[in-house]
C-alpha cells in the first residue's frame, strides 16, 4: 500500500494533469495548475475530515454473519 504522502502527491499530480489538458495544453503553467491541484486536494481532505466526524462512530456494527452456501433454489 502506498505512503499516505505518495497517494496525496499521486492525486494533486493526476489533477493538475487533467487541468491542464483542459486548459488546451498551454506551456508555463505547471506551476498554476499544480497550485490549484493542491487547493483542490485540501479542499478534499477538509471534506473528509468532516464527514468523518460526522458519521463516526458508525450507528450500526459491522455484520459477522457469515454468508455461505445457495440461498436460492437450495433445499
Amino acid at each position: 500500500m502506498p505512503e499516505p504522502d505518495k497517494e496525496a502527491e499521486q492525486r494533486i499530480r493526476e489533477r493538475a494533469y487533467l487541468l491542464w489538458l483542459e486548459e488546451g495544453r498551454p506551456e508555463g503553467r505547471a506551476e498554476a495548475h499544480w497550485k490549484i491541484a493542491c487547493m483542490l486536494d485540501a479542499e478534499r481532505e477538509a471534506y473528509l475530515d468532516a464527514e468523518g466526524e460526522d458519521s463516526f462512530p458508525a450507528s450500526d456494527p459491522p455484520s459477522h454473519t457469515p454468508v455461505t452456501g445457495d440461498r436460492h433454489g437450495a433445499e
